[in-house]
């Protein structure tokens, strides 16, 4: 059910807000974060650079992951690839 609210504030101007149900929020700000989340067992993320490995490597520890093991390396060509090894 969505409704509309008019809000009158101090200097008189009315303000309209929108309110909505059942829209699922954003777990993941980053589509980094998103792609990690959908990583499973055994899978990799190749391609990458030092700067982004080092970059994305504190997600790993954060409490949506806590589950999960990531580790990565540095490939032959000098990218580095991620996977999540539990």
């Amino acid at each position: 059910m969505n409704e509309r609210i008019n809000i009158k504030k101090k200097i008189g101007k009315t303000m309209t807000f929108k309110i909505e149900k059942d829209i699922p929020t954003r777990k993941f700000y980053s589509p980094f974060c998103e792609i990690l989340n959908k990583l499973e067992v055994g899978e990799s993320i190749p391609n990458l650079t030092k700067k982004e490995v080092y970059k994305y490597r504190p997600n790993f520890y954060t409490k949506h992951f806590i589950d999960r093991k990531f580790t990565f390396r540095k490939e032959p060509d000098e990218s580095y690839r991620i996977w999540r090894i539990k």
